[in-house]
């Protein structure tokens, strides 16, 4: 198991979860909504990577002073951790049945990433051409609404 520490990783972390923005915004250019939706777990997944790595390095940049943050952690775990350090709990999303806390909803997307195995997407009976631009969207603004809080809590 690797150790992410924030002297070494978190400029990286950064460059992953921008180029994971950007192929999001490529994939919606093109109008594949379930590629957009990959694009955007995969964002979102290192953005918690990059934010864990940040805010457990210590203030004098000491990398024997890190906390120890797996290399083995999957979107389930990172999100579970951003409810604990409350960075998740206190947004809200508003769709069409009203208002929901995002945590409930932002499993969303880690649902639908998951959707990229053949055998997830063939026990689910997934189809991803079926995968419309409406779907991509509420997942989008689940998307934006976690950005603001993190904006916010910043």
């Amino acid at each position: 198991m690797a150790k992410f520490i924030c002297t070494q990783h978190a400029d990286l972390a950064n460059k992953i979860a921008l180029y994971w923005q950007k192929q999001t915004q490529r994939e919606i250019k093109a109008e594949q909504w379930f590629m957009a939706a990959l694009a955007l777990g995969s964002a979102l997944e290192a953005m918690l990577y990059a934010y864990f790595i940040i805010w457990s390095g210590d203030e004098g940049n000491n990398p024997t002073k890190d906390d120890e943050i797996p290399d083995n952690l999957v979107l389930h775990d990172l999100i579970t951790a951003a409810k604990q350090a409350d960075l998740l709990t206190s947004v809200k999303f508003k769709g069409k049945f009203g208002e929901h806390a995002i945590e409930t909803v932002i499993d969303e997307i880690r649902h639908m990433r998951n959707n990229l195995h053949a055998g997830v997407a063939l026990k689910k009976g997934f189809d991803p051409e079926k995968f419309t631009k409406q779907n991509f969207e509420r997942l989008y603004d689940t998307f934006l609404a976690v950005l603001d809080n993190w904006e916010r809590h910043l």
